[in-house]
């Protein structure tokens, strides 16, 4: 399996965009990442291209890739996306959503742009929650029980 590996050498968060997918995957300052497909050695399986939006990792001969942090842990799509990009993407969506409800488009494209929209929100109200270190419910279950350790 071909294999390459990232590293932010900044000392600002940096964003890999994994290409055909557009899916992006935040790194902190000093951390690696290793983007993993299927595919020939032989073959070039990536092309690296860094721009003022972060570095985008283009796979060129699979049809999946993974990304992983040094640890060989899994980094998603969104992994540790900054909430000042959510808050920029959740913007996008809610245009997106905008337009493709007032173009009249179809049920099913009406039904994509709002569940985008819906996960970012969802997001960012998570991220806010853990900024704000208060609790979070989601789907009415508190996520943090509020308990005074003082009364014990």
């Amino acid at each position: 399996m071909p294999k390459t590996s990232v590293d932010n050498a900044t000392t600002d968060m940096l964003c890999l965009w994994l290409e055909p997918w557009g899916t992006d995957h935040w790194m902190r300052p000093g951390e690696e990442f290793t983007v993993v497909t299927e595919g020939e050695p032989e073959e070039s399986a990536f092309n690296v291209v860094v721009h003022d939006q972060g570095i985008s990792v283009w796979v060129n001969h699979a049809s999946f890739a993974e990304v992983f942090d040094k640890s060989g842990n899994e980094a998603p799509c969104g992994h540790q996306r900054p909430i000042e990009v959510i808050r920029q993407f959740l913007a996008g969506a809610e245009r997106l959503l905008e337009h493709v409800n007032a173009e009249g488009r179809s049920p099913m494209h009406q039904e994509m742009a709002r569940t985008h929209y819906e996960r970012l929100r969802q997001e960012l109200s998570e991220a806010d929650a853990l900024r704000d270190c208060k609790p979070h419910v989601t789907d009415g279950v508190s996520n943090v029980l509020n308990r005074d350790d003082s009364a014990s």
